[in-house]
């Protein structure tokens, strides 16, 4: 193959190969909403609870972990007895209280939010 002609190939190939990194967008913010069907999942489904559960659960617990590593837990008060299900069942709750307009909200606004309502020491 000509010289010119493979450097046109490789040129093509190329291009085409990074075509779809141009053309990609940013997935959406997850919102409340995303989180709370997993975290109300974890009640209702008797056969994949468990792993909405995990799912909800182990959000919330980064984002705790994230607040207490950064300092950012100041004024919270954590439970220490059936800590998971108590922060999950808050968020539920929380969101409820006022759905439409919570349930939009980016999901760490939403799950601090929860946080400071359900669990600000007194």
């Amino acid at each position: 193959m000509p010289r010119p002609a493979a450097m046109m190939l490789a040129a093509l190939t190329l291009m085409a190969a990074s075509a779809p990194a141009w053309t990609q967008e940013l997935p959406e913010m997850a919102t409340a909403k995303d989180l709370l069907t997993p975290c109300q999942d974890a009640d209702n489904d008797a056969r994949d609870g468990y792993l909405s559960h995990l799912e909800c659960v182990g959000y919330i617990r980064g984002f705790v972990a994230a607040l207490e590593l950064t300092g950012g837990e100041g004024g919270l008060c954590f439970p220490t007895a059936n800590r998971d299900d108590q922060l999950r069942r808050a968020f539920v709750r929380w969101v409820h209280g006022d759905f439409r307009e919570r349930s939009v909200l980016p999901v760490g606004e939403a799950v601090l939010g929860a946080l400071k309502d359900g669990f600000g020491c007194e």
